[in-house]
């Protein structure tokens, strides 16, 4: 799989939907199909949109960082591309950077997928993935880190992972989203992927279970 060119015929995927559920990626590549956010997720993606902007220009004014560089891994042979944009990217391993309500003890495992497409581009042994609190107020979070042994960063409501690539996830990766691509071509609606708490944060779940009403759970 090269990193050359961006020609027109290629299904896209993002590296963000690596593992993730195969339905919500097809709905996605069919169109037609309404997202439909539920409130509580409209208020975390805009908390997480504050927290990356803000740190990510901490560490690009100190570090000199490259933020959200785009990439395009193609392979002829699957027909398909997957396209990303590292966080923070420069003389250094990738960095993914995650805003939670609550961190977890180990990495997610589409969050490892995704940053391995990264780290696959790169051609680098291994990348960070950072998980920060989310907070109405960003700063509140990031003023109490400690930045000074970076890409090390230490502090409250922060964890950071060092993750070394993994071949044998990438090709797990490219046949997740070949499985999709098949479904896609032959008009097949794949099966539910997660059937999980992740639902609840899918924008087309009101297509999957059209008489839930995720709202009131959460």
């Amino acid at each position: 799989m090269n990193n050359n060119g961006e020609d027109g015929g290629f299904i896209e995927f993002y590296a963000s939907e690596a593992l993730t559920c195969p339905r919500r990626i097809y709905f996605r590549l069919k169109g037609g199909y309404l997202p439909k956010w539920p409130e509580f997720v409209r208020v975390r993606l805009n908390q997480g949109t504050n927290t990356h902007q803000i740190l990510g220009r901490i560490l690009q004014e100190r570090f000199g960082v490259e933020l959200e560089k785009h990439l395009v891994l193609r392979s002829s042979k699957l027909g398909f591309e997957i396209h990303g944009r590292i966080d923070a990217f420069k003389d250094f391993p990738p960095i993914e950077i995650k805003g939670k309500t609550s961190l977890p003890k180990v990495p997610y495992d589409y969050h490892l997928a995704q940053l391995n497409v990264y780290l696959r581009w790169a051609e680098s042994e291994y990348g960070y993935l950072y998980y920060i609190k989310l907070h109405e107020e960003p700063m509140k979070i990031i003023n109490k880190l400690d930045i000074s042994s970076f890409p090390v960063i230490k502090g409250p409501n922060f964890r950071v992972f060092e993750v070394p690539y993994d071949k044998s996830l990438f090709k797990e990766t490219l046949r997740h989203f070949y499985k999709v691509k098949k479904a896609y071509e032959n008009d097949r609606l794949p099966p539910k992927g997660w059937k999980s708490y992740a639902c609840r944060f899918c924008p087309y779940r009101h297509i999957c279970y059209p008489d839930r009403d995720w709202e009131e759970s959460e």
